[in-house]
């Protein structure tokens, strides 16, 4: 698996309060161009830090940095001794998470309320889990067809699952950031949305923030994909996103499934 991903503060925010988990934890940064990870990850994602100035920014590296510790493969083999279930383990890292939320926002008050939505991909042999909690999504490109394997925690997805919305309405609705779960501070009735899927030679996912996929359709995201190397891909994404972007912050990444035989 090789994996490549980008994350800019956007062109009308001072500051970016995404991160991406992709062996390090990337926060606090706006690149200027994709970047290659260095090593086979198994584990990725994306969050999206919620609260404003330094609440967002540091609940989204703080998520980011429980799922290294606790679910990055160094630390897996206790857990998987009494918690063998992926979900599980996953839910159980994400209420530490909001623990240590907890305990940030009591010593430091300019922090209270802060949270962060996320999504993101974990690899077991020939499987994955997809994961999300918010409004950051994970998209799987395949035989050149992009398909959303996440689904949006948020009240105007309801409405397109309800049919009263297009699903392209959702990027312009007026209501499209009141978000129903997150890994928030305070929150302990999470509600996370996961699914194991098999992974295909030459499959490309893509997992990024709200700023990504509200700034270009469907369409839009596959054209930048297809029929392109995986480096090729993500310049072009970054590229029409910093040319589209609608004032939110960006980040994403990509991994193409490469089986060995």
């Amino acid at each position: 698996m090789t994996t490549i991903f980008f994350t800019n503060s956007g062109p009308e925010r001072p500051a970016n309060e995404d991160a991406i988990l992709v062996g390090p934890v990337y926060a606090d940064l706006s690149m200027d161009q994709p970047m290659v990870a260095l090593g086979n990850e198994e584990l990725v994602a994306v969050a999206d830090g919620m609260g404003g100035g330094p609440g967002g920014a540091t609940a989204a590296r703080v998520v980011l940095e429980d799922l290294k510790l606790n679910l990055a493969p160094h630390g897996q083999a206790e857990s998987r001794k009494t918690q063998p279930n992926r979900q599980d383990l996953l839910l159980e890292c994400l209420y530490g998470a909001i623990d240590r939320l907890d305990r940030l926002s009591r010593d430091r008050p300019e922090l209270a309320g802060m949270g962060a939505t996320l999504a993101g991909l974990w690899r077991q042999g020939q499987s994955a889990l997809v994961f999300n909690c918010g409004d950051c999504r994970v998209y799987r490109l395949r035989d050149d067809y992009l398909e959303l394997l996440s689904r949006d925690h948020s009240a105007v997805y309801n409405l397109y699952l309800e049919g009263l919305i297009s699903f392209d309405q959702i990027r312009f609705h007026p209501d499209k950031n009141l978000i129903t779960s997150a890994i928030q501070q305070a929150n302990h009735n999470l509600d996370l949305f996961s699914r194991v899927v098999r992974l295909c030679q030459d499959d490309l996912y893509l997992i990024c923030s709200d700023g990504a996929w509200e700034s270009l359709s469907q369409e839009s995201l596959e054209d930048c994909l297809k029929n392109l190397s995986l480096e090729e891909s993500a310049l072009a994404l970054a590229q029409a996103l910093l040319a589209q972007n609608r004032g939110d912050n960006f980040s994403f990444l990509l991994q193409k499934v490469e089986l060995l035989d």
